[in-house]
């Protein structure tokens, strides 16, 4: 597939940067020593990168203000480079299986996130809000894609309610993820791996000054992976190419433009296996694939970024951003499967049809982003406190054009080639023929402060306005007849408080609370009279102590208690309106999550870092909302969620050999989960399992460091977390045991 924008840009960046990069000087040997001063300040770094730790001294996050985790009366975690390195990282979804209470799930082809019982489908990057990729419309119509971990320096995870930073969504809580940017000094860094099941990677990092004076700075990141998969059949590959450049523009201003590409081609394995007779484990060896031999997916995207950052004075900065991707999604697929809701599960001699379907999608979407920031401190009652303003705009679209052909011929699953006819596409008659379109625009102010009542009392109180709306066209042609479909929805005046309060104990120990609150729209769901529903609210209500028991931030810990209420959920009403005749919906359901979390995060010394984490959650119908058993008041309403989940991770640098050898492990640990047809024929279980890992590092020397990195050690067969398994479809293996090697180098 062709993308319509060529990586010119950042090929551009690169070549401009690498150049003034290999003509740096180090330092001049022979400066003056001067008298030592000793400053002491607060850290307002959120950067990981060179830090060696799992944890870090600032979060933007929650309000736009740069504070500590101790001082974010919200629970947040970090997953730092260093992290991400010793564990050998590349994707999102596997960064947050190793952080505390996300719940990582496939939903189609994709990996979807929830907390605390909802979802997250707000992505931040850089704190500019978009659509988590699959989140929009639906799964197989969103063109976008996750962008390859390489360009990242960390991820920050809020859990609970945001809204005074997304202004729309569900209360599972956010992500934001944070590029790398250029550094004044000059460093280079790359590496290569491989595993046991044919994968390879390559990571390079240059950065540094591109002028003597150090007011331009440069930096490229590159990356390409070959990736074959423990299935057999299922393989892919994929580019990235990242550019960023720094100038300062006088004493007081800073400008940033960035661009990335990413292009990947996969093999999708769409429906897993099925379940056997009676829903229990077919037997299938985990290499198993029963897609189609020509099975192929293929995403591109590009990204621009832009800022500019005015300091006023030493306590007031105005920063604006932009931020534009446009992204492509084409698929052909059909696999073997039994989408019936009937289906008893596979029979002895593993006869089984192909779903019924072969389909083709091309998509093709855009995001764009405007954000104004100004954040400065003031003084009011012999104090000085805090304040932020936000304003931004966002725009999202996408067009989704699928097409299907009617496939049901019979195989047998245990002696399965591929096989399955290739149809053409381009003629019908087709099973449907559709598309969609679709754009999703937001405006929003949010303002607030953190107000210091005491020395060691403070409250942040802070409110957000958000003006939301949707535009959707559905053209179809299919078996069950022809339609067009327009819902456009249109909601203003939304807006959601945030409270919080911190109470310092002493310097290392602070008790919170806080009330978060978030909203998210209806998309197409009408009341009798023909109204948009009212939005569903999320209101996140929690209380907690956080420490920094070494002060700097070295390490922290924390525990928080929470209750989530969703109301205004959609019921559907079993009459017909009197005013237009159609079936609609009343806005009474209600949701409660309650739970609690507990974290340690940083170094317990200089040699040995530690991350763990773990959730309690539990969520239920407090109204019944549909005639299905797990519909029903009281029924578990996110069943393929754990209601105990455990993550830890520990490395020790050893006290021999000049300290060059480095140990780690960890465990990510959960307890059984269902699907949302609990209490039905097609209801499915997976029990608790225990994932451990570990690696061993050696570092040759100041340059060059060799890992070993193993997963699943214990080689546990599980099937993956999936909210729609049944007995006939959707049901993943887990990754079996794997090793990787890694052969870092840096300048």
């Amino acid at each position: 597939m062709q993308h319509p924008f060529k990586p010119t840009l950042i090929a551009a960046l690169l070549a401009a940067a690498v150049p003034a990069w290999a003509d740096q000087s180090p330092e001049p040997a022979d400066s003056a020593e001067l008298e030592t001063i000793q400053i002491t300040a607060r850290n307002r770094s959120t950067r990981t990168e060179n830090r060696n730790s799992y944890t870090t001294s600032a979060m933007r996050t929650t309000t736009g203000l740069a504070l500590s985790p101790k001082e974010t009366p919200q629970s947040v975690s970090v997953i730092t480079k260093t992290q991400l390195d010793d564990q050998n990282i590349s994707r999102i979804e596997d960064a947050l299986k190793t952080t505390t209470g996300v719940n990582v799930f496939r939903d189609s082809n994709r990996f979807r996130f929830q907390s605390r019982g909802f979802y997250i489908n707000r992505i931040e990057e850089d704190g500019m809000a978009v659509t988590v990729s699959g989140s929009m419309l639906n799964t197989n119509a969103d063109p976008h894609s996750q962008t390859d971990l390489a360009i990242y320096d960390h991820i920050e995870v809020v859990r609970g309610a945001t809204g005074l930073t997304q202004g729309n969504g569900e209360p599972g809580g956010t992500i934001n993820v944070v590029r790398k940017r250029p550094t004044s000094m000059r460093q280079a860094s790359a590496s290569i791996s491989a595993d046991r099941f044919g994968s390879v990677r390559g990571v390079g990092d240059f950065s540094g000054a591109l002028n003597e004076a150090r007011t331009v700075r440069g930096r490229a990141v590159v990356a390409a992976e070959r990736s074959d998969s423990f299935k057999d059949e299922v393989d892919g590959r994929k580019y990235v190419l990242y550019g960023v450049l720094d100038a300062d523009l006088g004493e007081n201003t800073k400008a940033t433009v960035s661009a990335t590409y990413q292009n990947e081609h996969s093999v999708p394995d769409r429906y897993g296996v099925p379940m056997a007779l009676g829903g229990g484990d077919a037997g299938f060896s985990r290499k198993t694939f029963l897609g189609a031999g020509w099975n192929t997916e293929e995403t591109s995207k590009l990204n621009l970024f832009g800022e500019v950052e005015y300091r006023f004075n030493e306590d007031w900065k105005l920063t604006g951003k932009v931020n534009y991707t446009k992204s492509r999604y084409m698929t052909e697929w059909a696999a073997l499967g039994n989408t019936n809701n009937t289906y008893t599960g596979l029979p002895a001699d593993g006869t089984l049809a192909v779903s019924g379907r072969a389909t083709r999608m091309d998509n093709d979407g855009s995001q764009f982003g405007l954000q104004a920031n100004l954040v400065g401190k003031y003084r009011l009652l012999s104090r000085e406190h805090d304040a932020f303003v936000t304003l931004n705009h966002t725009r999202e679209k996408l067009h989704a054009h699928w097409r299907q052909h009617t496939s049901t011929a019979n195989f047998n699953a245990y002696d399965f080639h591929h096989n399955i006819a290739y149809p053409d596409f381009n003629t019908g008659p087709y099973r449907f023929h559709e598309y969609e379109d679709y754009t999703l625009t937001t405006q929003g102010i949010a303002a607030g402060t953190r107000f210091n009542i005491l020395d060691n009392l403070h409250l942040i109180a802070g409110t957000r306005y958000t003006r939301w709306k949707s535009d959707y066209h559905d053209r179809y042609a299919g078996t069950s007849g022809v339609w067009t479909y327009d819902p456009n929805y249109k909601t203003k005046n939304r807006f959601v408080p945030y409270f919080g309060l911190t109470w310092d104990i002493n310097p290392n120990h602070s008790l919170y609370a806080s009330y978060t609150q978030i909203f998210n729209p209806h998309l197409s769901a009408r009341d009798a009279v023909g109204k948009p529903l009212t939005p569903m609210t999320g209101t996140n209500i929690e209380v907690g102590w956080k420490a920094d028991w070494f002060g700097d931030n070295k390490l922290n810990t924390a525990l928080a208690l929470f209750h989530i209420i969703q109301k205004n959920r959609s019921i559907s009403s079993a009459d017909r309106s009197p005013y237009t005749g159609r079936y609609y919906n009343i806005p009474l359901g209600r949701i409660q999550s309650h739970g609690f979390d507990a974290e340690i995060s940083g170094s317990l010394n200089e040699n040995w870092k530690i991350f763990a984490g773990y959730t309690f959650n539990t969520s239920k119908y407090r109204t019944t909302e549909g005639s299905q058993a797990y519909f029903q008041e009281g029924a578990n309403y996110n069943s393929w969620t754990p209601k105990h989940m455990f993550r830890l991770y520990t490395s020790y640098r050893l006290p021999f050999g000049e300290r060059r050898w480095t140990i780690g492990g960890g465990v990510s640990a959960q307890s059984k989960t269902g699907n949302l047809y609990t209490g039905t024929l097609q209801s499915t279980t997976q029990g608790g399992y225990a994932l451990w890992n570990a690696n061993v590092q050696y570092e040759f020397n100041d340059h060059i460091k060799l890992s070993l990195i193993g997963t699943n050690l214990t080689d546990k067969r599980y099937y993956e977390n999936n909210r729609v398994r049944s007995r006939g479809i959707n049901n993943f293996f887990g990754e079996p045991r794997n090793i990787m090697f890694k052969l870092d180098w840096k300048l």
